[in-house]
């Protein structure tokens, strides 16, 4: 066995090493330039391999930057795979991961570049020492103890003060977008007789799916599917939304923390879910999709309702609609957790000490992130993919049907909300880009919803007191699984029980304090609470 991941490692390490040090030419012409590679641990990420050829967009990015990029992105276990890339010592030149825990142990590492440092090492002029947002930076110092990591989707207080929004549908998502929610499929909600007004509640949510199960026997042909989650991220999107729609808020009036798995509200938003899949809304099967079935299925209009990251779904906008919050028995009003302030991103992406170009590597991230380079290949090239008003806004234009168009937006991990906003042209009414937007506004701005500052949540602990969190976080989300499996309410509750036990006999409570007292004195720092 020890043998065999000795070859393994090998094998990976040759692997990563061999693509550092190819390099080409560009279009042909003789130019040459390097390859970097970039290893991401977001299953559902699939760039294109990087077209040099002139007149693409990435063709494009390499003639500006002398550097092409081939990017890894493993179907599972990305996250093991990275760890024994580490051990190995042999990083890929950039690694954008999601996961806090690999986060730390490549910060611990000390094999990944401090940003500050790399850029006044290989290109002092780069802009992003100007205009990074410094309380964006500040927040990545304060988990990391340095400036180690490029954050995806920016957008913060003072990004938005250097890239305003320039309409005010942008200013809207910019107070109340929430990309994870609930939405139908209009054409299936009118089959059944039902309208958005009429599934406000947890009881109306649950009572279409029974009139939809019964609605399919009678039907033939490929069957369609009363509720969809979120595939194997469904514990991350679809149990979030859950929770927060019936009203859990990890702190109390009293500033007492409180972990999500023990509130009375998160064991509500898994019953719902044991109750979907006891009576047949929903398969188990689910549980494990990768994002491109999640994706395929929603796209044949087999799904009534998903739950879930809209982001994530690739649905036209005019074909769905959302119907904001699921409203509790309990009374609770949903809440929504509103960061104010900046965040440290979705995706975070490092660069190796290891890279054998680090000068095209600090090009390439440049140009990447520099106002050329995004409307480059977040909004494409004008004249083909966009073209720009009276006022100087883009407005993006009809994709072509043609298989070999350049695409726009896939390099996201290193996209800037704040600066797209500020270039776009408002959406133009009755669109499906409208549409989604209005999607992804309802849940916040339903008058029901109760707004609070998230930032103040963004506590971690250090340590043993760390690791003690990370093994009670991996067991909880093993058992939320074989929880949600149960085959009645009451083999539901007494699981749900035995996992609350365990957690408290293991220290969660113990933990629970240190995080209150790390909360209060956020809120004192702050000058405001949750719960004021």
């Amino acid at each position: 066995m020890q043998s065999l991941l000795v070859l393994f490692l090998l094998a990976a390490g040759l692997t990563i090493t061999a693509s550092q040090g190819q390099g080409g030419t560009r279009g042909g012409e003789g130019a040459a330039y390097v390859r970097l590679s970039l290893f991401c641990d977001v299953e559902f990420w699939k760039p294109p391999r990087w077209d040099v050829a002139k007149g693409s967009i990435t063709g494009e990015i390499t003639e500006k930057t002398g550097a092409a990029v081939d990017v890894n992105v493993p179907v599972q276990d990305a996250d093991k795979q990275l760890s024994l890339l580490l051990v190995n010592g042999e990083l890929p030149d950039m690694v954008s991961v999601t996961d806090a825990t690999v986060i730390s142990q490549l910060v611990d590492s000390g094999k990944v570049w401090e940003l500050e440092e790399f850029l006044e090492t290989y290109l002092p002029d780069s802009h992003i020492l100007q205009d990074f947002p410094e309380d964006v930076k500040d927040m990545l110092i304060e988990r990391d103890g340095g400036w180690y990591a490029w954050p995806s989707h920016i957008d913060s207080d003072d990004a938005r003060k250097h890239w305003p929004p320039s309409a005010r549908c942008y200013a809207d998502e910019e107070a109340y977008l929430w990309n994870c929610g609930i939405i139908w499929n209009r054409k299936l909600l009118e089959e059944l007789g039902l309208s958005v007004s009429q599934l406000r509640t947890k009881a109306q949510v649950l009572d279409a799916f029974a009139k939809a199960e019964a609605w399919i026997q009678g039907q033939e042909g490929e069957g369609v599917i009363p509720l969809l989650v979120d595939g194997k991220d469904y514990q991350d999107f679809t149990l979030d939304f859950l929770q927060e729609t019936f009203g859990m808020l990890p702190v109390g009036e009293d500033g007492a923390y409180v972990s999500p798995i023990l509130q009375p509200e998160t064991e509500e938003a898994l019953a719902f879910l044991n109750q979907a899949l006891r009576q047949g809304y929903m398969s188990p099967e689910q549980m494990t999709w990768q994002n491109l079935k999640v994706k395929d299925t929603l796209a044949k209009g087999q799904a009534l309702c998903f739950i879930g990251n809209i982001a994530n779904t690739g649905i036209n906008g005019l074909e769905w609609v959302s119907s904001g919050p699921i409203l509790s028995e309990s009374g609770k009003s949903p809440v929504w957790g509103k960061r104010g302030t900046a965040t440290t991103g979705w995706l975070n992406t490092f660069l190796s000490k290891s890279c054998k170009h680090p000068k095209e590597l600090a090009a390439w991230l440049d140009y990447m992130t520099s106002e050329e380079g995004l409307l480059l290949w977040d909004c494409g090239q004008e004249g083909t993919d966009y073209r720009l008003d009276a006022s100087g806004l883009v407005e993006r234009l009809e994709a072509e049907e043609s298989p070999g168009k350049n695409e726009t937006g896939v390099w996201w991990p290193f996209g800037n909300i704040a600066w797209l906003w500020s270039v776009l042209a408002p959406y133009e009414e009755g669109s499906p880009e409208e549409a989604i937007s209005q999607i992804k506004l309802a849940y916040a701005k339903a008058e029901e919803t109760k707004i609070y500052p998230a930032a103040l949540l963004d506590v971690s602990l250090t340590g043993e007191e760390k690791e003690q969190e990370d093994a009670l976080q991996a067991y909880i989300r093993k058992e939320i699984s074989r929880i949600l499996l149960a085959g009645s309410q009451e083999e539901f509750e007494a699981k749900y029980k035995g996992l609350v036990q365990y957690l408290k006999q293991h220290g969660i409570q113990k933990l629970d304090k240190q995080k209150g007292r790390l909360y209060r004195q956020k809120c004192k720092e702050a000058g405001e609470s949750i719960c004021p």
